[in-house]
């Protein structure tokens, strides 16, 4: 019996050991010009981050290589009221690359997008959606080089639909039920384009929301309500699953705190990710297999506790960093690398790594390295959650093999 249980105990530290993809902070880049107070999403595209940075009025853009911020695109509309920051006439906000075009979307808070060559970071192209509030979150076809953007503070709320070769708009579907609208996501497995919706119509906890966008009959195609969430950020995973990130609002409305995974083609909830909430921008690495949450609205028992969510395709958490409750709404994945991104307004831009790595101190212009002295509390909370996750899975499995 001893020699079976010590077998088991080995196969299933080996397999703990194998799988396990843990992130440790390598790079911290300072805020330049100047550290904002109100951010909005980020993007990587051939080991280049871009970030939407309202108070400053541009776009950081930073080699992830050289660990060192190259750029920043200047040229978008900050609103004011009564002297602050309104986010709804304020911009930068959501960010999309088109790959096939080395182009990138950023919408501006005067309802406009502004195209940037990814050669140069220059605004080459400004497309007018017809809206004075801000052109906000976005999702792209590459095969029909079709662009859908989310003008949500217009009444009813909006997408509207641009063609990418000729950057002109080409229509608009309206959600007259809708409370306001947030991420849409185009879905490579069946073709089309969906969007979150926190509250409609027949759906009290919110909606995904599919929309007929390439044909004639612009307009939404079916309504998959989502079980009190208020979504916000969604991202498509492997094939027909979605993740659903709901808002804050989440807790106070609804009592409870969570995410979800639904297969959009029987608009099933596949898992139910508890105690993570109030994520705005959420993404998928095919690279991990991993889904990211940027909860930087989360709650425990009512206490602040921004994290950065990793979790498995079937729902497990398997990392939480801790984050803040400002600027790291905002969270993306190199595709090749598997390194992560996420801004902290007290200390820049953090970029993690899977495993462990040297530890890199940038300024605006420079790069300097010292060996990793983190101790098991340091990286934001990203390897003391890692041992514990290990810790609980060897503990779990000891005491299975010492019943067999």
């Amino acid at each position: 019996m001893f020699h079976q249980s010590f077998q088991t105990i080995s196969l299933l530290c080996f397999a703990i050991g194998a799988s396990a993809d843990l992130y440790s902070l390598v790079a911290t880049i300072p805020w330049a010009p100047g550290t904002p107070s109100s951010t909005d999403q980020s993007a990587i595209y051939n080991g280049t981050y871009y970030l939407s940075d309202r108070t400053n009025k541009g776009v950081h853009v930073v080699s992830l290589a050289n660990k060192t911020q190259i750029d920043f695109i200047s040229g978008f509309v900050t609103g004011l009221t009564k002297g602050t920051l309104t986010p709804s006439i304020s911009g930068p906000d959501g960010i999309v690359v088109l790959a096939n075009r080395n182009e990138m979307y950023v919408g501006d808070g005067d309802g406009t997008i502004k195209v940037i060559n990814l050669f140069t970071n220059a605004i080459v192209a400004n497309i007018s959606t017809g809206s004075k509030k801000r052109a906000d979150e976005f999702a792209y076809n590459p095969s029909t080089q079709t662009v859908v953007v989310a003008n949500g503070n217009e009444s009813p709320p909006l997408v509207n639909i641009i063609n990418a070769t000729s950057h002109t708009r080409i229509g608009n579907i309206s959600f007259p039920g809708a409370s306001g609208l947030e991420q849409p996501a185009f879905n490579p497995t069946d073709s089309q384009f969906y969007v979150s919706v926190p509250e409609t119509d027949g759906a009290p906890g919110g909606a995904i929301q599919m929309m007929n966008v390439d044909n004639a009959s612009l307009s939404i195609a079916r309504t998959l309500p989502v079980p009190g969430c208020a979504p916000a950020g969604i991202v498509f995973g492997p094939l027909n699953q979605v993740f659903i990130g709901c808002s804050s609002s989440q807790v106070a409305t609804f009592g409870y705190s969570a995410s979800y995974i639904m297969n959009v083609s029987t608009g099933a909830i596949i898992a139910n990710i508890s105690g993570i909430t109030g994520s705005d921008q959420v993404t998928y690495s095919s690279k991990t297999g991993y889904y990211y949450a940027s909860a930087y609205l989360n709650t425990v028992n009512h206490v602040p506790t921004p994290v950065l969510a990793v979790i498995t395709t079937n729902g497990t958490i398997v990392q939480k960093i801790t984050t803040d409750n400002v600027t790291a709404h905002a969270v993306s994945v190199d595709p090749l690398t598997g390194t992560v991104v996420v801004p902290i307004k007290a200390k820049g831009i953090m970029i993690y790594a899977l495993g462990n790595a040297t530890t890199t101190t940038s300024t605006a212009i420079a790069t300097t390295s010292t060996k990793s002295t983190t101790s098991a509390t340091g990286s934001s909370g990203a390897q003391i959650n890692g041992i514990e996750y290990l810790f609980g899975i060897v503990v779990i499995a000891v005491s299975f093999a010492m019943l067999l």
